[in-house]
């Protein structure tokens, strides 16, 4: 018999029934979405899939003439940019002249342009500068690769008129990369006051610097590489808001800039003077030394040269030595202590190439003990050395190098380690100094420019032995990083 119970005793809810699904009343239409939707559709596909996209509908046919980021390639080799489009040099100007004549609007984020063409295209150049300041590009690139047979001419160079930038009466341009162009600097060139990015390789300068950083009050990012037209970098004007600066193979006599948000400071070139006023804030440093006659002032100018670095928490070094003349092989203190301590620094690479005859006695990289000495707040050094000359280890030795306590010093890697006798009395007195020390890691492999170099005439079960009894004399453990079986030689 079925039992009946009181009301919502024995009875299952009743299952939920799906909601109706709404009927579309118009097709959806691309055009319909507001102007800043559609703009953000584009950015999302290449110029390539955007003009791909415009032959689906009669109603998107003229979408793809709105894209925001024109980027045309016509170097041979290409480009990694995935916006950009590979255009043969036979029909590059042609292709880029139709694509600007049909694009309408002027809300266009980037242009750029990356060709081998020169001053006898200067006509279709300057009207694609032209189109992209009346377009307010904000972002503007233009890379012109010379030719083989142009590369060493100065006369083939294409002038870029800086002064078009302002002539719309105010002020777009974010971001201005210029490569293998000449330019004019004059200090009365308007359109600089959003700014942010400036990138210049390969310059050819007519005018003075400053006349032009003088208009870049909100700078932030800086980078000059091996131009030409300039005795020096003296920027007299403060640049506040500069955080990144780059100043790579400059044939300049001093560097002398006002910069005091910096926080990150790359250089590479010859030994000269380098004056960053007020870098409190400074964070990273990279300095590489190239030195016309090779000797041993490159490390201590790093260390010791440039008094504005001495707030930077991270620093990497890469510099040569050489020892060939007998004099030099007893210079173990020929460096001075610098006269400012390094109080921030947590980290500290160093890349060392050493022309010498006997490594035993070249003792070029004590110069480094002058470093940690002054850098109190230490935890983590790298050492890569490259030895171009090859010598015997010394197995036996017992000198410990005199050096200050490392107490935050905890991980120490030295590549290029080869027993010679510097690095063994270096290593020494990093071993009874760091109190802290957590890592050693040695590895006779060197490791330059992110590239191996192999170990040779040096038995890599020797090299064991020898951090094995090291380490038993210092309690502290030392790893040897063993190269692959078949590069030892």
């Amino acid at each position: 018999m079925e039992r009946r119970g009181g009301v919502g005793e024995g009875l299952a809810p009743p299952p939920p029934q799906p909601l109706p699904l709404p009927t579309p009343s118009a097709s959806f239409r691309m055009e319909d979405l507001p102007e800043e939707i559609q703009l953000l559709v584009l950015c999302l596909l290449s110029l390539k899939d955007a003009a791909r996209a415009s032959t689906v509908s009669r109603n998107w046919r003229k979408l793809w003439r709105r894209y925001p980021n024109l980027c045309f390639d016509g170097t041979k080799g290409g480009s990694a940019d995935e916006d950009s489009v590979k255009i043969e040099k036979a029909k590059f100007v042609e292709t880029v002249n139709a694509i600007i004549q049909q694009r309408s609007g002027i809300g266009l984020n980037k242009f750029s342009i990356r060709c081998s063409l020169q001053n006898n295209s200067s006509d279709h150049i300057d009207r694609w500068i032209c189109f992209a300041t009346a377009s307010k590009a904000k972002i503007i690139d233009l890379n012109l690769w010379p030719k083989r047979t142009d590369a060493c001419r100065t006369k083939n160079v294409y002038h870029f008129p800086l002064e078009a930038l302002g002539a719309q009466g105010c002020s777009f341009i974010q971001s201005l990369f210029l490569t293998n162009v000449s330019i004019e600097t004059l200090s009365d060139i308007h359109g600089f006051t959003k700014l942010r990015r400036l990138h210049l390789h390969h310059i050819q300068f007519i005018g003075d610097l400053p006349g032009l950083l003088s208009n870049c009050s909100v700078l932030e990012d800086l980078e000059l590489i091996a131009c030409s037209g300039l005795a020096d970098l003296n920027i007299p004007h403060q640049l506040d808001k500069l955080r990144h600066l780059l100043i790579s193979n400059m044939c300049v006599q001093m560097v002398d800039f006002h910069v005091t948000g910096l926080t990150h400071f790359v250089y590479k070139g010859d030994v000269i003077p380098i004056v960053l006023y007020g870098c409190s804030k400074l964070e990273k440093v990279t300095v590489t030394l190239y030195e016309r006659v090779i000797s041993n002032k490159g490390l201590g100018h790093a260390i010791n040269g440039i008094p504005s670095i001495s707030a930077v928490k991270e620093l990497n070094i890469c510099a040569y030595m050489q020892g060939y003349q007998p004099t030099w092989f007893s210079q173990v203190h020929s460096m001075a202590r610098p006269t400012f301590m390094f109080v921030n620094l947590r980290h500290l690479t160093c890349e060392i190439t050493i022309f010498t005859i006997d490594p035993n006695r070249h003792t070029g990289i004590f110069q480094l003990a002058h470093c940690l000495d002054c850098a109190p707040q230490l935890e983590t050094m790298k050492l890569h050395m490259q030895y171009h000359v090859l010598g015997r280890p010394c197995w036996h030795g017992q000198e410990i190098f005199p050096m200050r306590r490392l107490d935050h010093l905890k991980t120490v890697h030295m590549s290029g380690f080869r027993c010679y006798r510097p690095q063994v009395e270096l290593l020494h007195g990093i071993l009874e100094n760091g109190a802290a020390l957590e890592h050693v890691t040695i590895e006779p492999m060197v490791t330059l420019f992110g590239s191996s170099i192999a170990n040779r005439g040096i038995p890599q079960d020797e090299i064991c032995e020898w951090a094995h009894r090291t380490s038993e004399r210092f309690g502290k453990e030392i790893t040897v990083v063993k190269a692959p079986r078949q590069r030892w030689w």
